[in-house]
């Protein structure tokens, strides 16, 4: 059925389309346009089950909620797929709801529609709008840009409905790509809403369109509200969170319009509870449902209901809004007179006068339920705020078990700052930052950006120093054994060097990332099998010092110091066991933290200071390291 509404569609828009394009074109064009809706439907499914429970949309990909095993790409096809599986998965053969292709189709149907009464048709359906020869960019281009507008508020709509019609409550995410889509896309384009908010003014176009779009949200806001509070809580036939809804309504179409869909929806509603009465099943048909058919049926008839009701064009006044308010709430209010005073269940009830669900449906609700997954493999249920310790454990025991495996005894912390690089990569941002100042000599922020440039370039040395240490441990110390293995935070800069040296010489080295919005990606010179990623920075801390030997701190910034002193604190209070402390370039770590003055002011011991050594060179480094350990070299 679904497939003949397609080919129907595609031979009436064959039959309709634009005049200077052969029929064959419109087909073409026809059934691009239901595929690209298909699509859509297809994506809007997963919305409508994942985001009311705040999943994401887009990760992890879609699977089998019987199996688990991942749709392939060929699986899911719009519709197609649904008929040459014939509603069954191809791994184990548990049943697909028929609601899936449906809303599919529907989707593309909805598409298909707009694209014929609006871009295709010249905008015939438009009010007050200019048309132009139809090989005009300008107006074919502003034509296509309102029909993705409208698009955008349908399919937020649609889905909108599908989530009240599963009795859950759609979120406020599901609203936003919409309300900046609605408040940006005017902005750039103001023939996107032909009918102004008022009758015409000498404002200019982007005033008119911001005007516009404050008042839709306004009028429409307040004519949502009003059917939420005009009757209590337990008969309520809108809930607050659906009042979103009809606000993108007033963004996308103006305020005229979301009275006019706002009445629609509430009549359309009255009428299904009537029905109600003799099928139980018409209960369940949302109010935003009606919302979503009222704005289609709106758009495609909205200049010949302008020209019959000038007050839903820009002459316009607040009589419109009262006399629409004044309709929403009286039938809201008869409308909840028509069933008892009892709160919607939850998703999780029935209502007891609805027609019970068929085996196959209830077998699908429960296929597609979260209870129903493996925990092992239920990746949202172990996100939860609850399961931190578990995650915490994991985190604790996944690299102690992999550097177990790759034999790794003991390691070589080193440390230092990010922004530390080779030096033909700090001679270009050098340059770089010259060019900028030559274009803008009096610019403060560039002449800063040139002498921090100076700066790094001069710490240059630093980063072959630690390439160097990193060759001269990882020669001298590695073996079957994998004693000494060179640890980074797996980052650029220093951490770079120091796993570039182990991997030059051709040993192991260990990368120990951290999940941030920036910076912390790992660099490519880490042994693969030692790479790993941590999200809570603790077990990382634990893990940089589980194995240390010792502990060699190159030049840095706020992250080489937390580090640092983590360590020294550990090793002040005896929490860890002995290791070296080596700050590399003395010149550099004495003007960062004088260690001295701490101990003259009397807030650590003289002993304290004996916890840190000195290195200038990689071999004064190692042989620190080396005489601590009791190694001969």
């Amino acid at each position: 059925m679904n497939l003949f509404a397609a080919i129907t569609a595609t031979l009436l828009l064959g039959g309709f389309g634009y005049p200077y394009v052969p029929w064959w074109g419109n087909a073409l064009l026809a059934l691009w346009i239901w595929l690209l809706g298909a699509n859509v439907g297809s994506f809007m499914n997963v919305v409508v089950y994942r985001m009311p429970l705040g999943y994401s949309v887009v990760h992890p990909r879609s699977r089998c909620p019987n199996c688990l095993q991942p749709i392939r790409w060929h699986d899911n096809i719009p519709v197609l797929s649904w008929l040459v599986l014939r509603a069954r998965c191809r791994s184990c053969g548990a049943p697909i709801s028929s609601r899936y292709p449906t809303i599919e189709a529907l989707v593309g149907m909805v598409f298909l529609v707009l694209a014929l009464v609006a871009p295709v048709a010249s905008g015939a359906n438009l009010p007050q709008i200019q048309l132009a020869p139809p090989l005009r960019l300008p107006t074919v281009l502003s034509l296509w840009l309102m029909f993705a507008l409208h698009i955008v508020l349908l399919c937020t709509l649609i889905c909108t409905a599908l989530i009240r019609y599963d009795r859950r409550t759609p979120p406020l995410r599901l609203f936003v790509p919409a309300l900046m889509v609605g408040i940006i896309a005017p902005l750039i384009w103001p023939e996107l809403r032909p009918v102004p908010f008022f009758a015409p003014v000498d404002l200019g176009d982007r005033w008119i369109a911001v005007l516009d779009g404050c008042a839709g949200l306004t009028v429409a806001a307040a004519l949502g509200l009003f059917a939420v509070y005009s009757v209590g809580r337990d008969r309520r036939n809108l809930e607050t969170a659906e009042v979103p809804a009809i606000m993108l309504c007033g963004l996308a179409l103006g305020w005229q319009a979301a009275c006019a869909v706002g009445c629609f929806a509430a009549v359309g509603h009255f009428v299904t509870r009537l029905f109600a009465r003799l099928q139980p099943w018409f209960s369940r048909v949302p109010w935003t449902a009606h919302l979503a058919t009222g704005v289609l049926l709106y758009i495609a008839c909205w200049g010949p209901l302008v020209e019959a009701a000038e007050w839903l064009g820009s002459q316009a006044t607040m009589a419109t809004f009262a006399l629409a308010a004044i309709v929403v709430t009286s039938v809201n209010i008869t409308t909840a007179a028509l069933r008892p005073g009892k709160s919607e269940p939850a998703p999780s009830k029935r209502d007891p006068g609805e027609r019970p669900m068929s085996a196959e449906d209830n077998l699908q609700a429960i296929l597609n339920s979260p209870s129903y997954r493996l925990a092992e493999t239920d990746t949202e249920f172990l996100q939860r705020e609850e399961l931190r310790p578990v995650r915490l454990q994991l985190e604790l025991l996944k690299p102690e078990m992999a550097l177990a495996e790759q034999k790794v005894h003991s390691t070589i912390v080193t440390f230092g700052g990010t922004q530390i690089v080779a030096r033909e990569d700090a001679e270009q941002r050098l340059q770089a930052a010259r060019s900028a100042l030559a274009g803008a000599p009096d610019d403060l922020h560039f002449q800063r950006n040139m002498q921090r440039a100076e700066r790094i370039l001069d710490k240059a040395h630093y980063y072959d120093a630690a390439r160097q240490f990193a060759r001269l441990i990882s020669s001298t110390c590695q073996d079957d054994q994998c004693d000494f293995v060179i640890t980074t935070g797996g980052g650029p800069g220093i951490m770079e060097a120091a796993n570039r040296g182990a991997s030059e010489v051709g040993a192991k080295s260990i990368g120990l990332n951290i999940t941030l919005p920036a910076e912390q990606a790992p660099n490519p010179y880490i042994t693969p099998e030692l790479c790993f990623q941590f999200h809570y920075f603790a077990l990382r801390k634990m893990h940089f010092l589980f194995r240390a030997k010792a502990l060699v701190v190159f030049p840095g910034g706020f992250g080489t110091l937390d580090e640092l002193f983590d360590a020294l604190t550990l090793r002040q209070t005896n929490r860890m066991q002995a290791i070296p402390i080596i700050l590399y370039g003395r010149q550099y770590w004495e003007r960062v933290i004088d260690f001295q003055f701490l101990a003259d002011e009397g807030v650590i011991r003289d002993e304290h200071l004996e916890l840190i050594s000195y290195a200038e060179t990689p071999q004064e480094a190692w042989e620190i390291i080396a005489q601590f350990h009791g190694i001969s070299h």
